[in-house]
């Protein structure tokens, strides 16, 4: 009789301090219906299905830096998790005003080319929103690496062949990430601390330090913007 009762409160105390495994942690897979349970009694499935969910666009709008939701309380902090390292890709832009020498003239003119721009971090996201997903402070981001954008300055005396048009480009190298959102409250938000949103999000961030430049000369009567052959 004594062994069978230490036996059961062995068993009893063993469920109560047993860890989550990786799979109710939520490692991976996760839909916008996943999060790790606040310790309420209730196992995470029977959580889910009583206490509700929350939407990707939701989560992502309690976000800090983002508008807030009306459906969920103010996020602590939200990360990107689950990354993916995508290939690099420079990408090219035109720095200051194309040059033409399209008068009917045969000799070359020599003209200045080159200028300053601005070249942006861009960021897509798997879901609607009804807000620029820009706004959102995110933690592990390529951004924090390389910062949101870089200025680029230069200027050269190029000759322009008749007939034709010139415009200085700039190729900043890109890196990208694609990764989901796990994001972190301070108080329970129907019966769980964190959720994960089922969007993925992609940054592509430029590098200031990785940059190029070139000459694209063109047919007068070309759109000197077109980039289509340097960003294919």
């Amino acid at each position: 009789m004594l062994k069978a009762f230490i036996l059961v409160a062995f068993s009893l105390l063993s469920a109560a301090f047993a860890l989550p495994t990786d799979d109710a942690l939520g490692h991976a897979g996760y839909t916008e219906l996943d999060a790790i349970p606040a310790f309420d009694g209730l196992n995470d499935l029977e959580a889910r299905t009583h206490q509700g969910t929350i939407s990707s666009a939701d989560l992502l709008a309690s976000c800090p830096g983002g508008p807030g939701s009306p459906n969920v309380a103010r996020a602590d902090r939200c990360t990107l998790v689950d990354i993916v390292n995508n290939p690099d890709k420079r990408i090219w832009s035109t720095l200051g005003q194309p040059q033409l020498n399209c008068h009917g003239g045969v000799t070359p003119v020599n003209e200045t080319l080159g200028g300053t721009t601005e070249v942006h971090q861009k960021i897509t996201v798997t879901v609607e929103l009804g807000f620029d997903i820009g706004i959102i402070k995110f933690g592990a981001s390529v951004a924090t690496e390389f910062g949101t954008s870089t200025t680029q300055s230069k200027t050269i005396m190029f000759g322009v062949l008749p007939g034709k048009q010139a415009v200085y480009l700039v190729g900043v190298n890109h890196k990208s990430r694609t990764g989901r959102i796990q994001v972190n409250y301070g108080s329970r938000q129907k019966g769980h601390y964190i959720w994960y949103t089922g969007a993925r999000l992609t940054q592509v961030a430029p590098d200031p330090n990785d940059v190029e430049f070139d000459v694209y000369v063109s047919d007068c009567g070309a759109n000197p913007y077109d980039l289509s052959k340097f960003n294919s």
